[in-house]
């Protein structure tokens, strides 16, 4: 008896040690609620409802090639569903059922915490749609996997149900996307990321698949050296007072910024591809002829990963005309417009502006007159001409090799010792298109 009462001890010293060995780390495991509903039914029960995009490794849980799925259950009635034990990590939610457009969203899931949707996971009805399939890479990673991917419609609002992540090779792919016009975003999912996202304008037809524009997420730039001989407009610290109040400093290290003159154009033999440069605008026909030589270099530099911010407005006061290219071979043609109309204004940079045109002293002191023509991809127009027949664009952000230009030909430091017209727009885009290059939280329209 005694004997006997020994091995049931030990036995049930054996399961609980073994159960204990299961059932710890589930404890630390997430669970996630929440709704889905279909936009034209009260009957909201069985909708497939799936947790997807990462699948655990030897060294915790990341995305994988292929995406896979965790864990699946199907909503009540009312829509309710609940999924539990989901390790901790970065996922796509999704919701789907027959005739109907499937929807996602993307969660961040704790241990030890239940994660509640806040808005429901809505179907509509299906209808005309295309498929979108595209790559998508870090600039100086191998590894492309987990890099989120999202479209979003023309006035910035995420497509229902439009996320997916990247896998190793920086391939990706959507079904079931409605016709229409979209942007395609792409971004690291790590908080404070050193990485800019990249967007690429797409358009989806019926029955077809898209391909979209390659995107490249580019290291931040953390260091500054402004180009210029003169003051643009006798602002001396348009560009670096802004500089200032986002937590720069003068100097020549990492968020620290560096003038420099057509001088150093000629004597520097390359450019630092980790620094964003910006070019002042209203300089002399000598600092533009100076560029015009040595425009191999800021070719380079782009083509390398760099990040080049020109205020591409001449024929000011200091008397220059730039008659050169900007990196891709960009051109513009000189016309004086004291009117310029919005035409992007999903994007962040221009979030919250006025409906109507901007009016300005001038508004443009030109237009960007090849794009298509150019050897560049990823032409975003935001601000383009008002007043003349060829609406040529005055505000532009495209893609050469592996950086990016952003360019204005609007007298954007004007504007900060010169209150006329739209002068506050101005302002406030001059200092977004700093914070912009920079990865920054954009400053909000007060």
């Amino acid at each position: 008896m005694k004997r006997k009462i020994i091995i049931i001890i030990g036995l049930i010293t054996i399961f609980l040690f073994f159960s204990c060995q299961k059932v710890d780390p589930i404890m630390e495991n997430g669970d996630v609620d929440g709704y889905a509903n279909l936009s034209d039914n009260v009957d909201n029960s069985n909708i497939k409802v799936s947790i997807e995009g990462l699948e655990a490794t030897g060294n915790g849980f990341s995305p994988v090639d292929t995406i896979s799925t965790l864990n699946k259950t199907k909503t009540i009635e009312d829509g309710y569903f609940s999924l539990e034990n989901i390790p901790e990590g970065k996922y796509i939610i999704k919701a789907e059922k027959d005739g109907y457009f499937p929807t996602k969203k993307f969660i961040d899931i704790k241990n030890n915490e239940k994660t509640t949707l806040g808005a429901s996971l809505v179907l509509y009805p299906l209808g005309d749609y295309g498929t979108l399939n595209g790559k998508v890479k870090y600039i100086d990673k191998s590894d492309q996997t987990g890099i989120l991917l999202e479209i979003r419609t023309p006035e910035g609002e995420p497509l229902p149900g439009m996320y997916t992540f990247s896998d190793k090779n920086g391939n990706y792919s959507f079904d079931f996307v409605p016709v229409g016009n979209y942007i395609v975003y792409a971004r690291d999912v790590e908080e404070n990321s050193e990485y800019s996202a990249d967007a690429a304008p797409i358009v989806i037809e019926n029955g077809k698949n898209t391909v979209a524009p390659d995107l490249i997420l580019r290291k931040a730039a953390k260091h500054v050296v402004i180009f210029k001989d003169v003051d643009a407009w006798s602002e001396p610290s348009a560009v670096t007072d802004i500089l200032d109040n986002i937590g720069f400093s003068e100097g020549s290290g990492i968020k620290q910024y560096e003038i420099k003159s057509s001088e150093d154009i000629n004597n520097l033999n390359s450019f630092d591809s980790s620094w964003a440069i910006i070019i002042e605008g209203d300089q002399t026909g000598n600092f533009y002829d100076i560029y015009k030589t040595n425009m191999d270099k800021f070719n380079t530099f782009v083509s390398n990963g760099g990040t080049l911010f020109w205020i591409a407005c001449d024929n000011g006061w200091n008397g220059g005309d730039f008659t050169g290219t900007l990196p891709g071979g960009v051109t513009w043609r000189d016309y004086y417009d004291s009117y310029n109309e919005i035409t992007n204004r999903t994007h962040p940079l221009l979030a919250g502006f006025p409906e109507e045109s901007l009016v300005g002293n001038y508004a443009s002191h030109g237009g960007f007159d090849n794009l298509s023509s150019a050897d560049i991809i990823n032409p975003v127009v935001f601000i383009k001409e008002y007043s003349t027949n060829e609406k040529y664009p005055t505000y532009i952000e495209y893609r050469y090799g592996n950086g990016r230009v952003i360019a204005s030909t609007s007298p954007l430091e004007y504007y900060i010792g010169n209150l006329a017209g739209d002068s506050e727009w101005y302002i406030l885009l001059l200092k977004r298109s700093i914070e912009y290059t920079f990865n920054l939280p954009l400053t909000p329209v007060e």
